[in-house]
């Protein structure tokens, strides 16, 4: 049975994928942009959650062997709301394609019926189907990739500066290899997970202290982290061209950093994947070159 990826850009689908292709599991990635933004070689196509037209491509792609979905990838779309989108996406594949399986990426801030993801989380305990929603905490993959105007490598590389209002938080930074495997396992596992989990690295830093030294450690030049207002980053992140609503959003998330809300421990990687996450020191040398 196959697996369909939305947020087929984004950086844990495309890991799930390479996962599936070594586990020889067909997948399908799902975006906006279709063929045009993936990886050679990946099998992708057009969806939008905002044009339920686009709703019915995923499964009407001709799969090798002629496959069937048995499970979905769900990763929200950037905007105020994506309650409402989703849930319709979820329904219509529920009933039109029999679809029994989901995987929802949150964050660490979600809860069943709360608000932004949670309203979805909810949906999924409502319907009765299997799922798994992952919660993890801040992404290593924020140091070294682009794909996001709130991460950290180009301050890194051009100024030796990191800037955020996480204040003095503690955060168990994770990689989104380590989110992937929880994933291909919540998607793959003959056995469902049904369950939440808050996806966790092995060791608690901050900004100031750990990753700065670290990051100037590794790279033999002196790194700072410059520390933010809630107002000054939210400003910054707009001046980047990041949307006021998703600007607020990190703010906000950083803020519930600095207040200790990340501030927390646990081997849910290693329990699912049987392998302990990747400490912070040997991601950073293996992704130097980012910020050389």
């Amino acid at each position: 049975m196959a697996i369909l990826l939305t947020g087929g850009t984004g950086k844990t689908s495309v890991r799930i994928a390479r996962l599936l292709e070594d586990a020889n599991i067909p997948y399908l990635l799902a975006s906006r942009r279709g063929e045009a933004a993936a990886p050679s070689g990946m099998p992708a196509v057009k969806f939008d959650w905002f044009d339920d037209s686009t709703f019915k491509t995923p499964f009407e792609h001709k799969l090798s062997g002629a496959e069937m979905f048995r499970a979905v990838y769900l990763v929200a779309p950037v905007v105020d709301d994506p309650t409402t989108p989703m849930n319709a996406f979820i329904d219509y594949a529920v009933k039109e394609y029999g679809i029994k399986r989901f995987v929802l990426l949150a964050d660490g801030t979600s809860e069943p019926g709360g608000p932004y993801i949670g309203k979805v989380w909810q949906h999924l305990m409502d319907i009765g189907v299997e799922y798994c929603v992952l919660r993890p905490t801040w992404f290593m993959e924020n140091f070294t990739e682009d794909d996001d105007v709130a991460a950290h490598r180009l301050t890194i590389k051009d100024e030796d500066k990191i800037y955020s209002a996480c204040g003095d938080g503690k955060i168990p930074f994770i990689s989104a290899m380590d989110i992937a495997a929880m994933a291909f396992h919540a998607l793959a596992d003959e056995k469902p997970l049904d369950a939440d989990y808050s996806v966790l690295g092995p060791e608690l830093l901050t900004y100031d202290d750990q990753i700065a030294t670290k990051l100037s450690r590794c790279l033999g030049r002196e790194i700072v982290h410059v520390r933010l207002t809630g107002e000054e980053r939210t400003q910054q992140l707009m001046s980047r061209g990041l949307p006021e609503h998703y600007a607020k959003l990190i703010t906000f998330l950083e803020g519930t950093t600095a207040n200790g809300h990340e501030e927390r421990m646990n081997a849910a990687v290693e329990r699912v994947t049987g392998r302990p996450p990747i400490k912070f020191d040997e991601f950073a040398q293996q992704n130097k070159t980012a910020w050389q």
